[in-house]
């Protein structure tokens, strides 16, 4: 069974193990539902699956997703697996590197997702409970742009609603906290001098730590261009946290104990 105090090694070994099971089941899983998606009038279509492992007794989460009439026969699937600590649940996010077409491993925070709640969730007006939370990341999120390290281990991955930063483990990637889009812009603000040196750091950050896609959001219509000479310091992981030293506490919710409790 996962737990917050296993080792990176400990977690794949006993999530492949898993994995090999789920693999072995998975056209039972899809079978359960084939005649809903060849009969389905609109799509996307989705069902979910709860399976406890004889194995290692870890609980997985299954979605089985048929985007459009073309999948009905192949729909995709995705599966993690749920964690417990003090202060909420985590999870084991396996997915399929897209560069290296290899298996890779994910491990969420508990507190990442007590910051996802407040920071996207509550201010778009989804108020979910305990689980639900996880449910609603994982179907928003299921196919992310793969986070690339710097040389400190850490990284920044983007989102639906915003950022991910964390740091890479011998071999997992933590996902540590979230950080909203207006928070971004919000921190920016703050620290920065003067419209050159605000673009400067945005340039760097969007050029070196975020996708394509992610660049066009950033650069069309948000903010004016500065042109300036000097070249700009790296937005790193431990910049973001630097500054958000400052900001106010909010609440936050434990899916765990359903408990509300100030940030740290």
């Amino acid at each position: 069974m996962f737990l917050e105090t296993m080792s990176p090694e400990a977690i794949i070994k006993e999530a492949r193990r898993d994995i090999t099971a789920i693999e072995n089941r998975k056209d039972a899983f899809i079978n359960a539902h084939r005649r809903d998606f060849l009969f389905a009038k609109k799509f996307p279509v989705s069902f979910h699956i709860e399976w406890k492992s004889p194995l290692t007794y870890n609980k997985w989460h299954i979605t089985i997703i048929c985007n459009n009439k073309k999948e009905r026969e192949n729909p995709d699937t995705y599966h993690y697996a749920t964690y417990e600590t003090p202060r909420g649940t985590g999870i084991i996010f396996p997915i399929y590197d897209m560069n290296t077409k290899e298996l890779v491993f994910c491990k969420y925070t508990a507190h990442f997702f007590s910051r996802y709640r407040t920071r996207y969730l509550a201010p778009n007006n989804l108020y979910l409970p305990g689980m639900d939370v996880i449910r609603y990341f994982a179907d928003h999120n299921s196919s992310f742009f793969f986070p690339q390290t710097d040389a400190e281990k850490n990284f920044t991955c983007c989102l639906t609603g915003g950022i991910a930063l964390g740091n890479y483990d011998k071999t997992i990637s933590i996902f540590r906290t979230f950080v909203s889009h207006d928070m971004l812009f919000e921190m920016q603000k703050r620290v920065l001098l003067s419209g050159i040196e605000h673009q400067h750091i945005l340039d760097d950050f969007i050029n070196n730590k975020l996708p394509n896609s992610y660049k066009k959001f950033y650069l069309e219509g948000r903010i004016g261009r500065v042109a300036g000479p000097a070249p700009a310091p790296k937005l790193s992981l431990e910049d973001v946290q630097d500054l958000l030293k400052n900001k106010p506490k909010i609440p936050l919710f434990s899916p765990l104990t359903g408990k509300i409790e100030l940030e740290e």
